[in-house]
Parts: C-alpha cells; sequence; structure tokens
C-alpha cells in the first residue's frame, strides 16, 4: 500500500529542508503554503505564478524571441504551465546544488530546463521523442536529446532530480516509467511531476492528444500510481494524506473538458 501520513523515518537532510519548505510559507503571499503533494485550486495561481516567473526572468514576457523563448511557437512553454514549473523549481532551489545533474523527461516545449539555466545550473539534461527537442532554447548549454524516457542511454544513479511536467497523461507506462526514474537517481533522489488530475473520474478515452492517449487521473489512479512508485523504492516526500488530493474548483478548461493539475514530489530509498 502507499506509504500515508506522517513523513518517512531517517529522512536526508535535503529531503528534511525540502519538506520543511514545502510545509512552510513561501515569501510573498499568505496564501502559498503547499506540500509535497499539491492540486491547484484557482486559476489565479496560474497567473501569479506567471508573473513571479517572469519578474525573475525565467520566462518570457511576451511573444518576442529571447534566450528562453524560441522563435518557433510549437516549443514555446503555455503559460497554464507556469504553476507546476514554479513548484518545481522551488523544490529544486530548496534542496539542489548548482552542480548536480537535472533530467526532465518529455522536455519538449516546457519551461523546465531554461528556467533551471538561468537560475545558474549547470548540468541539466533533457529528452523526448520530438526530434525538435534539440532545438530547444539554450540546447547550446543544455544537453537536449532524442530519446526514449523508458530506456535512456544515462547511468544509473547520475540524477539528482528527474522532472516530468505533463507528462504522464500522455499515455505513459508507468510501471516502465517508475523503473527508469529509479534507476537514474541516485539514493535521495528527486522526482518532480506534474499531470492532469480531477478527483472524480473524467472519460477522456475518446479524446486522444498529441496522437497518444489522455488520462485525467482521478482520486484512487493517483494513489495507484504512487503506490506502484513505492514498488520500485521511490516514496512520498513526506508522505501522501487522500486530503491532500481534494480540489474545489476546475480552473483549467481543455479538449471540451474541465479539470485541474496534480504537482507532486517522490525521492528514491536512500
Amino acid at each position: 500500500m502507499v506509504y500515508l501520513g506522517a513523513p518517512m523515518p531517517m529522512l536526508s537532510t535535503w529531503r528534511s529542508r525540502l519538506l520543511a519548505r514545502f510545509t512552510g510559507s513561501r515569501p510573498g503571499s499568505a496564501d502559498r503554503d503547499v506540500q509535497a503533494f499539491e492540486v491547484l485550486q484557482r486559476a489565479e495561481q496560474i497567473e501569479a505564478a506567471r508573473r513571479r516567473l517572469v519578474s525573475r526572468g525565467l520566462i518570457a514576457a511576451d511573444e518576442q524571441p529571447n534566450p528562453i523563448q524560441s522563435p518557433d511557437p510549437a516549443l514555446r512553454p503555455t503559460p497554464l504551465k507556469s504553476w507546476d514549473v514554479e513548484l518545481a523549481i522551488e523544490a529544486i532551489g530548496s534542496s539542489l546544488g548548482h552542480d548536480d545533474a537535472i533530467l526532465d523527461m518529455g522536455s519538449i516545449a516546457c519551461a523546465m530546463l531554461p528556467a533551471l539555466s538561468m537560475l545558474g545550473y549547470r548540468r541539466l539534461h533533457g529528452v523526448d521523442l520530438d526530434p525538435r527537442i534539440v532545438q530547444m532554447p539554450l540546447h547550446d548549454v543544455i544537453d537536449y536529446s532524442v530519446q526514449d524516457m523508458y530506456a535512456t542511454s544515462f547511468d544509473d544513479a547520475t540524477f539528482a532530480a528527474v522532472t516530468a511536467i505533463s507528462t504522464l497523461e500522455h499515455g505513459i507506462d508507468v510501471d516502465r516509467l517508475w523503473r527508469e526514474v529509479a534507476r537514474l537517481l541516485r539514493p535521495g533522489g528527486l522526482f518532480l511531476f506534474s499531470t492532469d488530475y480531477w478527483p472524480q473520474k473524467i472519460d477522456t478515452s475518446a479524446t486522444p492528444l498529441f496522437d497518444l492517449p489522455w488520462t485525467i487521473f482521478d482520486t484512487d489512479e493517483i494513489i495507484d500510481l504512487i503506490d506502484r512508485a513505492a514498488g520500485h523504492g521511490l516514496h512520498p516526500v513526506g508522505g501522501l494524506e487522500r486530503a491532500t488530493l481534494a480540489a474545489v474548483e476546475k480552473p483549467i478548461h481543455f479538449a471540451d473538458r474541465d479539470y485541474t493539475f496534480l504537482f507532486g514530489a517522490l525521492a528514491r530509498a536512500a
């Protein structure tokens, strides 16, 4: 069964810092307390995150080409992904050093690695099956490559963190993914992800996206995903309670569906 409730025993120092960061207040907004798992509750949270990222120079403010904005619209991140990108950046910033290796899975049109590069992280890698991945912004300093995320070329225990922003919902075989993530992470390493979510099931079986199956995960499916991750030595940072997965609004409207986003943090057993 998935580990629920109190934090895992014998948290490493960096995981303790991360948990303290996630369960405390972030500067600048009294309503931005987060946990290792968090559900987007209001559309205003996306816009607030976008403004903060823009003010820090981590995402582009407009459509004009610049070092973090591709001239190709297909390679530009959607502003909808500001909330979860910011959470992932904060998790990394609170627990990793600039020389720690980080991998982003499903990197096409994702702001994650360019933002981390702007923050001074130097060992950044991104993989995607889309060959345009090598044209992403800052590709001269970020190691982008066309790879299958289930079977990457990297050595065991290479990465301090692996991220996957809005990837799991696109027909991912999660058991194969968990196996590869567990192989790639060093002991105590962090897996940060976001995915489409609503507590009750929303049927998307007849609505593929990007020529791939599309899943809006419900609460039971998320619990099952995390339970299966535990079988590969990946556990929720700080535990996971069902109450954390509650949602009150559907701030995302896409492909005739209304839903929200979920952000999560797992750590490889030390």
